[in-house]
């Protein structure tokens, strides 16, 4: 495991039965560590651990600025984020596949790295399209006029193609 994602380790073994709670700063070295293109402004976690006898409830609060690109016209945008996500660890004899919302681990581990999930919560935080305007800014004005000279061409050759087939089946 890299050096970045060890600071996401929770040694839950040190931890009294109870609700504990840790914040996190998330950095571009987090991202960078998942081969990723976002960029992080700002990013903090603020981790609840409720720990049971054989169970522990983890209530991830991430809020903050990631910086990633404009899906129209690949300008940077700092995009707010604000999540709240939980999760179950069971700790089992017999390990089981992970599921959705639920982390398996056996009796002898004495910590979890928090990461992937951690990063998989960022990414669904995000929303599905991502564009200028979520932000209030306009797009970048020479690359829309380049796509929508390009889909313009497209759409006269595709109605083109369209009539020369038509006139082709009346005769």
């Amino acid at each position: 495991m890299s050096k970045p994602l060890r600071a996401f380790d929770v040694e839950f073994v040190k931890l009294s039965f109870g609700e504990h709670w840790f914040d996190f700063d998330i950095n571009n070295d987090f991202f960078e560590t998942f081969e990723s293109s976002l960029r992080a402004e700002n990013l903090k976690l603020r981790l609840g651990f409720t720990k049971g006898s054989n169970t522990f409830t983890l209530q991830f609060l991430i809020e903050g600025i990631v910086n990633v690109e404009c899906d129209r016209c690949l300008t940077p945008i700092n995009l707010p984020i604000s999540s709240n996500n939980t999760l179950m660890v069971k700790v089992t004899e017999n390990l089981l596949e992970d599921q959705d919302d639920i982390i398996y681990i056996l009796p002898t581990e004495y910590k979890l790295n928090i990461a992937q999930p951690l990063y998989d919560f960022i990414l669904l935080s995000l929303p599905i399209k991502k564009t200028c305007d979520i932000v209030g800014k306009d797009c970048d004005p020479a690359i829309v006029g380049k796509i929508t000279q390009v889909i313009d061409i497209e759409m006269q050759e595709t109605e083109g193609e369209r009539a020369t087939d038509f006139e082709e089946e009346e005769d």
